[in-house]
């Protein structure tokens, strides 16, 4: 059986899920790396009611060493890897410029751009033994616009934009295409810490947006799942699914 091979991060929950679920329809095999062994299994358990096989890492983008093995383990038990999507990420919450600590730097930086370099790491060996393959990272509109009193966010998600137009470059010509996704406001559970459900602060994210609205988890994973599998001259390149936000 000559199924494809997806390995995706930050996927027990909104983006990362919705996107494992579309590809597991469209019969690919998924192998998902992300915290909480307990939602791990429920989203395990959902993915294979869609026909798939998957197997699920529980740990942390930020070890060098589990990402690794969880890289090997998908390549070993699947005999390929021809898809990541590198979605794992945190937010930060607003704070003054000159409150934010070292520490707040370290966390959200190591999650938000270490995480993805390591992920690619050893992602791309796989790849290559695999004849090729496609990598999509999760920035945001974030990565592309500057907003007060989220700097490090900010700068994480533009970083990763940088890392992945440099790879795109690197490996252009040796079969492997990497692109970026950059919603902006998705109701997903970081959307719910960072609005902590304040119904006024929702409303006002909300219309923000030109189209009314915040995204889907769904609507991302169909833009994850286009450049991964339809979009075959496209790398180097951030998809900007926004509802219209960066228009104005």
């Amino acid at each position: 059986m000559n199924r494809d091979i997806i390995f995706i991060t930050g996927a027990n929950a909104g983006i990362g899920l919705a996107t494992a679920l579309k590809f597991a329809e469209n019969g690919c095999d998924v192998a998902i790396l992300s915290r909480r062994a307990k939602e791990n299994l429920t989203a395990k358990t959902a993915i294979e009611s869609r026909g798939a096989r998957c197997i699920a890492f529980n740990g942390d983008v930020t070890d060098e060493n589990t990402v690794k093995n969880a890289v090997l383990s998908t390549f070993e038990t699947f005999g390929k890897l021809t898809f990541a999507f590198n979605n794992a990420g945190i937010e930060q919450l607003p704070t003054p410029f000159t409150e934010q600590t070292e520490e707040d730097y370290t966390r959200i930086m190591n999650v938000n751009l270490k995480g993805v370099w390591l992920c690619m790491k050893y992602q791309i060996p796989k790849m290559l033994a695999s004849g090729g393959g496609s990598i999509v990272n999760t920035s945001s509109v974030a990565g592309l616009i500057g907003m007060a009193q989220i700097p490090l966010y900010i700068a994480s998600k533009h970083a990763v934009l940088g890392l992945t137009k440099a790879t795109a470059l690197e490996y252009a010509e040796q079969g492997i295409r990497v692109n970026a996704v950059c919603p902006a406001a998705v109701r997903t559970d970081l959307y719910e810490r960072f609005t902590n459900k304040n119904p006024d602060m929702e409303r006002a994210i909300e219309q923000m947006h030109p189209m009314g609205r915040t995204g889907t988890p769904e609507e991302v994973a169909s833009g994850v799942y286009w450049l991964c599998k339809e979009a075959t001259w496209t790398t180097g390149q951030a998809l900007t699914m926004d509802g219209g936000f960066t228009v104005r």
